[in-house]
Formats: structure tokens, sequence, C-alpha cells
């Protein structure tokens, strides 16, 4: 009888530092596969970016871009975003949660033409992608812009 209880005994410790062990393994590699917003570099950037289609076709079309800006984003700035006088839509939809989301701005060698997304590092994807046209103005002598005339 004593033999059956050290058994018994003996059994349910080992099975409980079994499951203790699976389930430290688990979460040690979850957490060793998190990304630490506050140190990834440009080459995680891209390799996030590369994961969006958009993105991607942005990326291959222009060979020549760089990252313009990277911001970490904060609960007050993502409703600053979605207040805000431009680029809404990049805000929109994203929960109010600190240093879950970067805004990565991407700018081709001329300057016309960049890309702005939201990586989503909880998620480990690009959920927004929208592109950006910029326009130059000329102006005439003096920084004034001529303006056409109708002879009568």
């Amino acid at each position: 009888m004593k033999k059956k209880n050290i058994l018994i005994i003996f059994s349910v410790v080992s099975v409980f530092v079994v499951l203790a062990t699976v389930v430290g393994l688990f979460l040690y590699n979850s957490e060793s596969k998190n990304i630490d917003i506050l140190k990834v570099s440009d080459g995680q950037i891209v390799s996030l970016l590369n994961k969006n289609s958009d993105a991607k076709d942005y990326m291959q079309n222009h060979s020549d871009f760089k990252i313009d800006k990277k911001e970490i984003l904060t609960k007050n700035s993502i409703m600053a975003g979605q207040n805000g006088p431009n680029f809404r839509e990049v805000y929109q939809d994203l929960e109010l949660k600190e240093n879950r989301y970067m805004r990565v701005d991407l700018m081709n060698s001329t300057g016309d033409s960049g890309l702005v997304v939201v990586l989503d590092f909880k998620t480990k994807q690009a959920i927004k992608a929208y592109g950006i046209i910029l326009l130059k103005a000329t102006s005439g002598q003096n920084g004034q812009i001529p303006i056409p005339t109708e002879n009568k």
C-alpha cells in the first residue's frame, strides 16, 4: 500500500513538472517572437512592409525609396490623428494602445512620391498603406506666380 501511494505522488509530481516545462517553453517562445517597437530596425520595418501588397509594390516601383520618418503611435497621437486636418484615414480604426503601432513614411529620392504606412506590432503586419503624390508649384520672378491675362 505504501509503495502504491509513493508511486501515485511521484506520478502527479512528474506530470506537474512536465506541464510546467511545456507552459514555460511556450511562454518563452511567444515572448521571444515579439518585436520591441522601441528598438525596431529599418530592416525589420522593410520585412514587415514586404508582407503588404501595396507597400511591396511601392518599394519595387521606387527602388530608391528611403524611410523618411518613423513615429511610434501613442493613445494621444492616435486621437490627435483621428481629429486632425490631414491623413485622418491613417488613424481610423486603430485601438488606443501605447507602443502597438508605428507610422512609417516612405519617400522616393526625387521627393514627389511617397507612402504612409501603419505597422501593427501585435499582428506583425502593415495594416494601412496610403500613397502620396507631392506636387510642386513653380513660381515666377520675385516669388510671384504668373497669372495669365486675357487680351480683348
